[in-house]
């Protein structure tokens, strides 16, 4: 199998095929530096003390979580590689108000880093040496030859398998053409239209879907005074709807550094045209709203702005594809990701459920 991507999506399919096909070769192609995708924790190449979460800060889960994730993640519960942090989660409303941010969902972030929720997932297979990575790699062109995928990656070079699972939308979609600076879908450059009625349906359907536009910015502190006065190890708070429509601010993530220093992410999104918010703005609007606690304003004022993360794989908005797209037998290809309708919350649990569902079609065939 050749897997495009390494989120959490695709190292939960990996695992559960794993499990059932021990003796089975693996391999996940992955554009970014690390494993996690979205989730996943970046290590500064310019300051090598500073590793952070700069995508997705956590993991939510409903009550009616599948009795498959449950076997995921009870282990990493036990063990305390899975936090609770469903109190460390508050709101901030337009009039400047903090309050615990209520919800039915529980909310957990793996320990020490996001990016160790993959890894930990890939560890419970029973034969991890059949699972491999390429990083820094990226898939630009698909080929079925004599019923063997070719997906040629950097350098031209040209990578074999007899299974083919895409775990993101990314090469199905039409927004992959200026992402992978590319003139059309690998994906549907791979097939004559006719030749295999999912893939034509999935393509059809994935152009319908409508993507949340995500940016983050980094914010550095060095100040260790005013550190020092902020007693919170992690803690994540969401904007109000009205401050979300009005400033495209979704939530803002504190993160102590273990030299003492502080990552501050500023997570951005919109679902139509972002703009470009500049660092003076940001500052002025966290004063703005967070004018009534001292201990952020002390932080914001001292910040400094490092860098900033456009993501090319953001949250489906609407028009999930149905689960009979997932496989393609006649093809020997496979879709996994939050982009599919399984009855279940969207997002983790969405993107997991559809890897595990996706792993036990393939043990019926």
């Amino acid at each position: 199998f050749i897997v495009i991507g390494a989120g959490i999506s695709a190292c939960t399919f990996a695992s559960f095929l794993n499990k059932r096909l021990s003796n089975i070769s693996i391999l996940l192609v992955e554009h970014g530096r690390r494993i996690g995708g979205r989730a996943t924790t970046r290590k500064s190449r310019k300051n090598k003390m500073l590793e952070f979460d700069h995508g997705l800060p956590s993991v939510n889960f409903s009550k009616d979580i599948s009795q498959d994730i449950i076997s995921v993640i009870s282990p990493l519960i036990n063990s305390k590689k899975l936090v609770d942090i469903s109190n460390d989660i508050l709101e901030i409303n337009e009039l400047g108000l903090l309050n615990k941010a209520f919800t039915n969902d529980k909310i957990y972030r793996s320990l020490p880093f996001m990016k160790n929720f993959c890894e930990e997932i890939i560890n419970q297979s029973i034969n991890p040496k059949k699972i491999n990575f390429l990083f820094k790699t990226l898939a630009k062109s698909l080929k079925n030859i004599n019923d063997l995928w070719e997906i040629e990656i950097n350098n031209g070079t040209l990578i074999k398998s007899k299974y083919l699972i895409l775990s993101s939308s990314l090469i199905a979609h039409p927004r992959c053409l200026k992402i992978m600076k590319t003139n059309s879908l690998p994906l549907r450059d791979a097939f004559i239209p006719g030749d295999d009625k999912v893939v034509d349906s999935l393509i059809k359907e994935t152009q319908k879907l409508n993507y949340i536009i995500r940016k983050v910015y980094i914010l550095y502190i060095s100040n260790l005074r005013v550190i020092n006065k902020f007693n919170h190890q992690y803690l994540q708070i969401i904007f109000s709807n009205v401050i979300r429509e009005d400033l495209n601010f979704e939530r803002i993530i504190f993160q102590k550094q273990s030299n003492g220093s502080m990552i501050i992410a500023l997570h951005c999104a919109s679902s139509n045209n972002f703009i470009e918010i500049n660092f003076e703005k940001i500052i002025k609007s966290l004063t703005s709203i967070f004018i009534n606690y001292k201990k952020f304003l002390d932080l914001f004022l001292q910040a400094k702005l490092i860098d900033k993360m456009d993501w090319r794989a953001s949250q489906p908005l609407n028009n999930l594809l149905p689960k009979e797209l997932q496989w393609s037998s006649s093809s020997n290809l496979g879709f996994c990701g939050d982009w599919f309708d399984l009855d279940c919350p969207v997002g983790i649990e969405s993107a997991m459920n559809s890897a595990i569902r996706l792993v036990k079609l393939l043990n019926q065939k």
